[in-house]
């Protein structure tokens, strides 16, 4: 029996997305084979997650169990024929099993539509910038493990391509399996071809005739001026390695930014306080400000209020073609110690 994908993720049935992409990020993390981990686990975390982070997939898996994506079945009658997950994936979604349960797909029907795809996987990281390198962009590299193109066959998967005489080049085979409905037959991925369609005279040693293979490699990508914290940035085409040359997947990278010490960000604005004393601000005058980009100048007019807000126009963040403004916030500097003459000339203001 497969273990239940919310107690993999160790997530309640009514956790949320954050909550369960925040415990997959923590179990992939600790299970992950560059750490040291468990590889077998690591990709039943992985696919657990994908699962739960769908919504459609998340109310098929509450609803049909395990057997709702290539188990035991959908209860009630009997046993099916054993379909595994990767069968379902091959059908391109559970809309598509019943499609074809009402829309041709019964022994007979019409319909041989080859589903199987050689698209990689999508790839998911997290990054973490200081506050300059997400003000001004950065580039960031990381070894990753995952499948890459076989370089023995450059991605061919073998030598003298040939149509697969098991599907005759569709791709597919038809199997039958019961189901409430009665016995059905379904068109899926040929075993012999993987739903390829082509077979080899001379299959890859190296890859096994994928055309791709496990191996570490490192990916390398620049996060542009002015991200911000919590932002997913996509690069396409920079995930696994696609079967027999088809089309790599993506990855996402999602952004956290430290904090700096000195500046807070309010979308392209940057802010950062100024002290001055209560005299300065009553007499106004002009100030040094240090911004992000350096020295700037600000006018403080009289009678300033202590918290008030001073704009340095251009001085903040750089994105896409806009930028924003420093902005001081005035902090009342109060002297130390009064000296008789400042009490003389303070009570004299207040009578005044």
């Amino acid at each position: 029996m497969s273990e239940d994908y919310y107690t993999l993720l160790g997530v309640s049935k009514g956790a949320t997305k954050d909550e369960i992409k925040k415990a997959y990020r923590q179990k992939a993390k600790e299970h992950h084979p560059d750490k040291g981990g468990d590889e077998k686990k690591f990709k039943k975390i992985q696919e657990a997650y994908d699962v739960l982070s769908s919504d459609q997939k998340r109310a098929e898996y509450d609803q049909f169990g395990a057997a709702g994506r290539g188990g035991q079945g959908f209860g009630g009658g009997g046993r099916t024929s054993g379909f595994s997950a990767s069968d379902f994936q091959d059908f391109g979604g559970f809309e598509d099993i019943f499609s074809s349960f009402f829309g041709g797909g019964f022994q007979g029907g019409g319909r041989t539509k080859r589903s199987h795809s050689n698209r990689g996987s999508d790839l998911e990281v997290e990054v973490e910038l200081n506050f300059e390198e997400a003000i001004k962009g950065t580039e960031k590299t990381f070894s990753s493990r995952q499948y890459i193109v076989c370089e023995k066959c450059e991605g061919k998967g073998g030598q003298g391509a040939k149509t697969c005489s098991t599907c005759r080049g569709s791709g597919s085979v038809s199997r039958q399996f019961q189901t409430p409905f009665g016995a059905v037959a379904q068109r899926t991925a040929c075993p012999n071809c993987q739903g390829q369609g082509i077979t080899f005279e001379k299959t890859c040693s190296a890859c096994g005739g994928e055309g791709r293979k496990e191996g570490k490699t490192k990916i390398s990508f620049s996060t542009p001026a002015g991200v911000e914290d919590g932002a997913t940035l996509k690069f396409s085409e920079k995930g696994e390695a696609g079967i027999r040359g088809g089309q790599s997947g993506d990855l996402y990278v999602h952004v956290r930014v430290r904090p700096s010490e000195e500046f807070q960000r309010q979308g392209l604005d940057l802010m950062s306080p100024l002290k001055i004393s209560v005299f300065d601000a009553l007499l106004g005058g002009k100030f040094e400000v240090q911004t992000f980009w350096g020295k700037g100048t600000v006018t403080v007019p009289e009678n300033t209020r202590d918290g008030q807000l001073l704009r340095i126009r251009g001085k903040g963040v750089r994105q896409d073609g806009k930028v924003g403004d420093h902005i001081v916030r005035i902090r009342y500097e109060m002297p130390r110690k009064m000296s008789r003459k400042m009490k003389e000339m303070l009570e004299q203001l207040k009578k005044e």
